[in-house]
């Protein structure tokens, strides 16, 4: 492998990502001899995706940059700042990246970290004369290098034995993350009582599995209004006591309400025509507390041929309490609702349920697809501080094994997966 540390690698990353279509010559054949390289690998995804671990060495101070220069530029005031600058920005003695290549109508992608660094059309392209081939060439020696482990045998036991925790997927039992970081249980639970949390639990092992028994033989606005005031107030909002159900809608929904604020309160007509109109959509007249895509609370009405209920649904942990304390004051008005991931809910709120915890780089929302079981209603990354006790009590799943291509086997491995 070259002789380039993970500083320079970086530099080198970042101008590349910053130019990723790659026109100059001297690079593009570069980028095509990698490619070249790794038809050595065997195809895992989707679009001939092809992934391997690489790694650096961060070197020593001196590779990091020169402290004159940081000292200089205001970046730090003294030498020990500078070593604890270095020693932020570079914690281990080597750097992992994931080098992933995909092809797709005919345009070959090249990723490395968390950055598109080549770009190769088939069809002839602007020559802008951006070199970068050095990064190309150090990414040929340093995947000459995996394969060559990888033909001994030995690469995906090296990965496991040293890629670190902060690269790979787990789980953790939300009540140890909350043993290990205490604050956090206080956090999420402010607002709601253990004795409400147990209520809770016990209403919700009796909802049915689709929808609840009861129904309402009507739904006004002025209705459903009144329902979102409930919750409302259960959460102490800002005027939940003195304001009209109409008002609270009006300052904490999304805004989007598609003809809903304009419907008369008092007509069951009305709203049914309203509800029934097909020609109705784009707006978001259920999401009663606004908030980003999976942040926000909604609350439906529902109708079918036995009358109206509600249905409710904010599962993410900022919310979940929230949720939680309307879904409550709902029930104890006697409105007939159901619960969105309820289950999923009790034990997030008594520590039962896991944390999905994804590699660094990815942000924790929307996870779900990563993970071999579905039901996660929570996802984080690894936390700066008690590291080593959240591997320590963290499930951490296998990495998906690097396999060879079939025509580039040892001999004796062709013959044994016949």
């Amino acid at each position: 492998m070259s002789n380039i540390y993970a500083p320079q690698l970086d530099d080198l990353i970042q101008r590349a990502s910053g130019s990723a279509s790659v026109p100059d010559k001297t690079t593009k054949s570069q980028v095509l001899a990698l490619l070249e390289t790794l038809e050595a690998l065997e195809i895992c995804g989707d679009d001939e995706r092809k992934e391997l671990w690489l790694w650096a060495k961060r070197g020593s101070i001196d590779d990091f940059g020169a402290y004159e220069e940081y000292l200089e530029a205001g970046e730090v005031e003294s030498r020990e700042e500078f070593q604890e600058l270095w020693e932020y920005y570079y914690p281990e003695p080597m750097k992992w990246y994931q080098l992933i290549t995909i092809t797709y109508n005919k345009v070959h992608y090249v990723f490395f970290g968390d950055e598109l660094v080549f770009e190769i059309h088939p069809e002839p392209q602007q020559d802008y004369s951006v070199d970068n081939s050095e990064l190309a060439a150090w990414l040929i020696s340093a995947s000459e290098h995996a394969i060559q482990l990888l033909q001994a045998g030995s690469y995906n036991d090296y990965l496991v034995d040293n890629l670190p925790y902060k690269k790979r997927l787990g789980k953790i039992l939300r009540s140890d993350y909350w043993r290990i970081e205490p604050e956090f249980k206080e956090a999420h639970l402010e607002g709601i009582s253990p004795e409400e949390i147990q209520r809770f639990v016990q209403q919700i092992a009796t909802q049915p599995e689709r929808s609840p028994e009861a129904r309402l033989p009507h739904m006004t606005s002025g209705l459903f209004f009144e329902c979102c005031k409930l919750g409302y107030g259960a959460n102490r909002y800002k005027n939940a006591n003195t304001a009209s159900a109409r008002e609270l809608y009006l300052a904490n929904a999304d805004g989007r309400d598609d003809g809903l604020l304009e419907l008369d309160e008092q007509s069951a007509d009305e709203f049914s025509r309203w509800y029934h109109d097909k020609s109705i959509f784009g707006g978001h007249p259920w999401e009663v507390c606004r908030g980003g895509n999976s942040t926000h609370i909604s609350l439906y009405a529902n109708c079918d041929e036995q009358g109206w209920w509600l249905s409710l649904a904010g599962s993410s942990w900022g919310r979940s309490v929230e949720t939680v304390n309307f879904y409550m004051a709902l029930i104890d008005q006697g409105y007939p609702v159901f619960l969105h991931d309820g289950a999923g809910l009790a034990e997030m709120l008594t520590g039962a349920d896991y944390i999905g915890i994804v590699p660094e780089g990815v942000t924790p929302r929307y996870c779900g697809g990563l993970f071999p079981e579905n039901g996660f209603l929570g996802f984080m990354n690894l936390p700066w501080e008690n590291t080593e006790q959240v591997i320590a009590a963290a499930q951490w799943y296998p990495l998906p094994e690097v396999r060879l291509a079939s025509s580039c086997l040892p001999k004796t491995d062709q013959t044994s997966q016949r």
